[in-house]
């Protein structure tokens, strides 16, 4: 398996990614096997930081409610990450979890509606 698959994804990349791109990356993650995550973990943990700051920075503003799932499974795959390979991924959870995006979501519709 490439050695570098996430390096490459990224090398090209804006600093802020776009949503797809948030969304491609965690697809490209998901399939990569704990060995190899054990084997490039400074690789893997560079990819994750890239991915919480584009998408705390301004990807969350485009996730919508039906890409929650997506978000919350690639949650609970940290978890496991975690779990079986001991690499500290626990600490992106928080940023990339959908938890608080329904109030920010009512909170935006109740301004858009103010706003008219």
């Amino acid at each position: 398996m490439n050695e570098n698959i996430l390096y490459n994804f990224l090398k090209n990349k804006p600093t802020y990614l776009d949503y797809d791109d948030e969304l491609k990356l965690m697809d490209i993650m998901t399939k990569l096997p704990m060995s190899w995550l054990i084997k490039n973990k400074k690789e893997f943990i560079d990819a994750l930081e890239e991915l919480e700051i584009s998408h705390t920075e301004t990807g969350f503003l485009y996730q919508e409610e039906c890409d929650d799932i997506i978000f919350d499974n690639f949650c609970e795959w940290l978890k496991e990450v975690n779990n079986k390979t001991g690499i500290a991924t626990l600490i992106y959870i928080k940023d990339l979890s959908s938890e608080g995006l329904d109030e920010f979501r009512k909170n935006l519709r109740k301004d858009e509606n103010t706003d008219k």
